[in-house]
């Protein structure tokens, strides 16, 4: 099927979930199905923008396909995401079986075909999502003042840049690596298309200000307060703060000016937004619960409704005789966790059939339930990585004691002792591994070493794989597009 065809099969598929009230079954039709519905399509989506709450509907089916109906598989695009982006770094080994041949984006073998990666689908579904979000937007009217038409458009402003932010750090160079010659992904903002329609790839430059626009124009939009599991002013501010955190320069050669949008942004988060970090028990608990009413995620993906597969990945729970926990944590993740640190609490004994001394796995998302399923959120964003951006921040701004006093606001809630007198490199390597222990399974890994210019370091081998040094300018830290859309679409250029 070529490009401009899935263009526009996604682009009908859009329409027929905005017209089905979006509920978990959106994704299930087949192209028969719509094919029946295409003569209807133009009334359809008429009739679903005729009246503010249309739009409502429309941002509840958008954060449907966020939460997982974006992609066809049960293993969902948030499980895609997460297990892309802890692939490629040092926080987890692998076991040898037959079931990892699909993820050799381990080994950064980086395959661009369907039977050797989830590049097919997660760029599929990225796309698809990015249709129904630019069909949201271009019916909302210059000039409009309908609050919930505006609240609406402010979620669809946020998860595009969320889309696009989740695309450009798989498929494009770090920013500090000249980023308005490298190229990104194709930047589609809004739902026009035509026989001969070929985008090219943006340059990472323009997708990052893309990213920046969408959540600049979407923050004041945000009127109406609802829960963690959709977005807000304080979530697009504490995004904003984590993508400049990313055009901030490497640790050799910061960038000021980025460094001071990521501490500003990720300061008014934590001091005007309401979010509290957990304490004691109730940060043993943190992965036991959903985000629902927690005081510390900023924005996760709920997936009560729609079941993720994460967790056959990570860990399975010891009762069930499936073979589980294909990835476990690394030995040099595990050497950094100090014996009084209550972040050891969320590794626990497990081990996978065949595979006895790999005693040890992740749990957090791993709760309640004894099944294939977790119905663990996936934490996108929470209070502690703020502090953590604002740390960062500060030492790239030589402001030593305001990014000391904050990584050991995370070290004393992780029940550790407060550090004195670090700075320069002996600060940021000590903000950059709390940021290893704090944030490791929540789809961090390898980016904060390639976006500071770092190489990621295996000094463990894992099953067959041996260990690793990967250079922040090797082309392999980047994903490979899928090998079906550069043969369609001429204008796509491949990694």
């Amino acid at each position: 099927m070529k490009i401009r065809s899935i263009y526009r099969y996604h682009r009908n598929k859009s329409l027929y979930f905005l017209v089905a009230a979006l509920t978990v079954a959106l994704t299930s039709s087949c192209n028969k199905q719509l094919d029946e519905l295409r003569p209807h399509n133009v009334i359809f989506e008429d009739i679903q923008f005729e009246r503010p709450e249309g739009y409502s509907k429309a941002v509840v089916g958008a954060y449907n396909l966020v939460a997982g109906g974006a992609v066809a598989s049960s293993f969902n695009y948030n499980d895609m995401l997460i297990f892309l982006s802890e692939a490629k770094g040092n926080t987890i080994r692998a076991l040898d079986a037959e079931v990892n041949k699909n993820t050799d984006v381990f080994n950064y073998a980086n395959s661009s075909t369907k039977d050797r990666s989830h590049t097919y689908e997660f760029w599929r579904g990225s796309y698809t999502l990015l249709l129904h979000l630019n069909k949201i937007l271009g019916h909302v009217k210059a000039g409009e003042t309908n609050p919930e038409i505006l609240q609406a458009k402010a979620d669809a402003l946020f998860l595009r840049a969320y889309v696009y932010f989740n695309l450009v750090r798989l498929y494009g160079k770090p920013y500090h690596q000249s980023p308005g010659e490298s190229l990104g992904v194709m930047l589609v903002l809004d739902d026009k298309n035509g026989p001969e329609f070929a985008p090219k790839r943006a340059s990472v430059q323009q997708v990052y200000a893309q990213i920046l626009s969408d959540l600049e124009t979407a923050a004041p939009l945000f009127a109406k307060k609802k829960s963690n599991s959709y977005g807000s002013k304080y979530a697009a501010y504490a995004l904003l703060s984590r993508v400049y955190l990313y055009m901030g320069g490497t640790v050799d050669n910061p960038t000021a000016s980025a460094n001071q949008k990521a501490m500003e942004y990720a300061d008014r988060v934590i001091k005007e937004g309401g979010y509290q970090l957990l304490q004691d028990q109730a940060y043993l608990d943190y992965y036991k619960t959903n985000n629902i009413n927690n005081k510390e995620d900023i924005f996760a993906v709920n997936i009560d409704y729609s079941q993720g597969l994460i967790n056959n990945y990570f860990a399975m729970p010891s009762r069930i005789g499936y073979t589980g926990g294909l990835y476990r944590p690394s030995p040099y993740l595990l050497s950094l966790l100090e014996a009084d640190d209550k972040r050891n609490s969320f590794y626990i004994s497990n081990v996978t059939p065949g595979y006895p001394d790999d005693t040890r796995a992740v749990s957090k998302y791993m709760i309640r339930y004894e099944s294939l399923f977790t119905f663990s959120p996936f934490r996108y964003l929470r209070l502690a990585e703020m502090y953590l951006n604002r740390a960062e921040a500060y030492a790239k701004l030589n402001n030593a004691p305001a990014a000391l006093n904050d990584v050991n606001i995370i070290r004393r809630r992780a029940g550790l002792a407060a550090l004195s007198g670090l700075e320069g490199k002996a600060l940021l390597n000590e903000i950059l591994k709390q940021r290893k222990l704090e944030l490791a399974f929540e789809g961090h890994a390898s980016y904060d070493e390639f976006r500071n210019g770092l190489p990621m370091v295996r000094n463990y081998k894992s099953g067959s794989s041996s260990e690793l040094n990967i250079s922040p300018t090797d082309k392999k830290i980047m994903m490979q597009i899928p090998e079906e859309e550069i043969i369609a679409n001429p204008n796509l250029v491949q990694n």
